[in-house]
C-alpha cells in the first residue's frame, strides 16, 4: 500500500462568509434536546457555541457549534427535517466522526462523565493513534484519537 500524507492536500483559502474560518463543510446532527445537546458538546467535548435560535415558546430549535474549526448544527428532531437521532429514531448511526484531541483518555473520561458510553476503550492503533470509539447520549459515535 502507498504511504500517502493525510495533511497535504488541506487548503488554505479562506471562507468567503466572515466567521466561517477555513470550514466548508458543516454537519448537521439532528437531536431530540438541542440544549442538551449544547451542553454536552460544550461542556464534555470542548467545542464552542456559536449561534443559538429559538422558537417563539422558547425552545432551543438549532446551534451552530466549532470544534477547533469545524462547524457542526444541532437541529431540532422534527424542526428542519422528518430525520430524528440514531437515540430516537432506533436506527444505528450510519457514519463515525474521527476526532482528533489533545489527550484521547482524558477525553474519553470527561465524556463518560457527561453521560457518553465507552464502545472500545482507548488502545494503540497501528498506525500510530491512540483511539476509543464513544457513543454520545444522542446515539453518535466518535472514535476519539490522539496522534502519538
Amino acid at each position: 500500500m502507498k504511504k500517502l500524507d493525510w495533511f497535504n492536500n488541506v487548503e488554505n483559502r479562506p471562507h468567503p462568509w466572515e466567521g466561517m474560518g477555513l470550514t466548508w463543510l458543516t454537519t448537521a446532527l439532528n437531536v431530540p434536546d438541542v440544549r442538551a445537546a449544547v451542553d454536552f458538546y460544550t461542556g464534555a467535548m470542548d467545542m464552542v457555541a456559536i449561534a443559538e435560535l429559538e422558537g417563539e415558546d422558547g425552545e432551543l430549535l438549532f446551534a451552530r457549534i466549532r470544534y477547533r474549526g469545524t462547524n457542526f448544527t444541532l437541529n431540532q428532531e422534527g424542526w428542519d427535517s422528518d430525520l430524528r437521532s440514531p437515540l430516537t429514531s432506533g436506527n444505528p448511526p450510519q457514519f463515525i466522526f474521527y476526532l482528533y484531541v489533545d489527550d484521547a483518555v482524558s477525553q474519553v473520561n470527561k465524556m463518560v462523565q457527561a453521560g457518553a458510553r465507552v464502545l472500545n476503550e482507548p488502545a494503540e492503533m497501528f498506525w500510530g493513534d491512540v483511539k476509543a470509539r464513544v457513543q454520545d447520549p444522542f446515539g453518535f459515535i466518535w472514535d476519539v484519537a490522539q496522534k502519538r
